[in-house]
């Protein structure tokens, strides 16, 4: 089995969006034989898929010397199912993108998809997460920092 791998979804550098959006990053991940339920990959995977490319993509934007990783905790998710993915495909692709960033909350997209059907996604998960501190209770404001990075900008970019 190979490792998960990340790179933006073109091949060439992050993808800069017009309508205040992130860019756009591609994550692969593996495909296991128990991600399968009877021909198809199983639903609640695709929640798993979105999650561990979030997390990828949180690692690679936050975990740098003097950075403050903020714990993000998912409020609301919603999943559109759009295609099955079937038995026989190695990997699935998975774009993480950043919609909307609020004053203590942000909007994630993760699509998801396989290269053999093609670009258009099997799947769409739109999560908000909400920024708390160590206690998970108490909700904590985005610093201009936080934001830049959500966005695309990388921390010290306002």
């Amino acid at each position: 089995m190979s490792a998960p791998t990340t790179a933006d979804s073109s091949g060439a550098g992050p993808v800069a969006q017009s309508d205040g959006a992130g860019p756009v990053h591609r994550v692969r991940l593996p495909l296991r034989i128990s991600d399968y339920l009877g021909s198809h990959v199983n639903n609640v995977r695709y929640q798993e898929f979105s999650q561990e490319a979030r997390l990828l993509w949180f690692r690679e934007k936050f975990d740098v010397p003097g950075s403050r990783v903020p714990i993000a905790l998912a409020r609301w998710m919603e999943i559109d199912f759009r295609r099955v993915i079937g038995m026989g495909v190695p990997d699935v692709w998975v774009d993480v993108q950043v919609l909307k960033v609020g004053r203590t909350s942000y909007t994630m997209r993760t699509s998801i998809g396989t290269e053999s059907v093609g670009e258009e996604p099997c799947a769409v998960v739109d999560t908000v997460l909400v920024v708390a501190a160590a206690d998970e209770v108490t909700t904590l404001e985005i610093t201009p920092e936080e934001r830049a990075a959500l966005l695309g900008g990388g921390e010290g970019q306002a």
